[in-house]
């Protein structure tokens, strides 16, 4: 018979020896699914030049391993080493992964690539996703209980103004013969579920929500910039860093290529004709944007905090103006889609 000694020394060595086993085969079993994942695309990074070059567009350095600018007869787009923002034909872009630098030269993600540069480069690649553009559903922001921002001194309202464009914009679309449908046509509060709920069931083939912008304590800020959803396994605009849930794809996802277009017409729309301060062609979660099944776009057409800017949008004219630069990307938009699907 066994000592208690010897029997508890027995007892450890088999509780040692079960624990290692229970150990391999939980590693075993991470390694497999570490080798069933698909690696993520954000971790595929692709040479500026030979992506670029493919395009038709020839390189030359602005600053040697730090800047550089690339052209075609149509197109210069230029790029910063550790910087997601770029120049594309002069106008601010918002990359999700920006520049690295391999072996002296720049590289860009795959899913930058992909998702943001390519359709803009190249639309006709993306023709079997394009839907002609005959409905549109533009969103007031906000309204009723929820305000927006606004500016106290000058008492104006965010909600007031975000109506106020929206009713000009569907005004010149129906003009134009689009079917226009509005999520709210008076001063209604709106869950952002609901507004996205409301656009799916309409169906369109694009959407549009009207914002006005707002900062704290930086009342010299002013400009206008423009949203569309960020793209699967890339990290927002506003987002220092990557976070576990940049990997989730959203419904919205479904239409980036055609979002990245969207918003590319809009933006550049929009600071021309106003001739406002360009704050960027951005990437942002926004739940209009993720919960809606067709490409949209977020505008914010101006800072209510810069008193100077608050003060050309209380004016009819400058609201006027903002109709018609929308309405001016979304047929700039609605056209580049025609063409394509024209030629698929």
């Amino acid at each position: 018979m066994w000592s208690p000694i010897r029997l508890r020394r027995e007892w450890m060595r088999w509780l040692a020896t079960g624990l290692v086993m229970i150990f391999w085969i939980v590693s075993a079993q991470a390694a497999e699914e570490l080798r069933s994942k698909p690696a993520s695309p954000a971790r595929e990074w692709l040479d500026l030049g030979e992506w670029l070059g493919s395009y038709g567009l020839q390189g030359e350095w602005v600053e040697p391993g730090i800047r550089q600018r690339f052209k075609s007869a149509w197109t210069e787009i230029e790029f910063t080493h550790d910087s997601r923002e770029i120049l594309f034909n002069g106008l601010r872009v918002f990359l999700g992964d920006g520049c690295v630098r391999r072996e002296g030269r720049l590289a860009i993600s795959a899913v930058d690539a992909r998702k943001h540069l390519g359709p803009l480069l190249r639309a006709r690649d993306f023709a079997g996703s394009a839907r002609p553009v005959r409905r549109i559903v533009i969103d007031a922001g906000h309204g009723g209980k929820d305000r927006g921002t606004g500016n106290a001194e000058l008492k104006l309202m965010e909600k007031t103004f975000t109506l106020d464009v929206a009713r000009r914009l569907s005004a010149i679309l129906r003009r134009q013969g689009f079917d226009v449908v509005m999520t709210r046509e008076d001063d209604t509060y709106l869950e952002l579920r609901e507004r996205a709920r409301l656009t799916r069931s309409a169906a369109p083939d694009l959407f549009v929500s009207i914002h006005f912008n707002a900062t704290s304590g930086k009342p010299h800020v002013r400009g206008t910039e423009t949203y569309v959803l960020t793209p699967q396994y890339q990290r927002s605009t506003s987002s220092a860093q990557a976070e576990e849930s940049d990997n989730d794809r959203q419904a919205g996802n479904s239409a980036d290529p055609w979002n990245a277009v969207l918003g590319w017409q809009m933006h550049r729309a929009l600071t021309r004709e106003l001739g406002s301060i360009d704050r960027g062609l951005k990437r942002a979660r926004f739940a209009v944007l993720r919960l809606i099944d067709c490409p949209g776009v977020l505008v914010e057409a101006g800072y209510l905090t810069n008193e100077a800017e608050a003060r050309q949008i209380a004016t009819v004219s400058y609201r006027d103006r903002i109709a018609e630069a929308a309405a001016n990307g979304i047929i700039a938009f609605a056209d580049q889609v025609a063409a394509v699907v024209k030629d698929r």
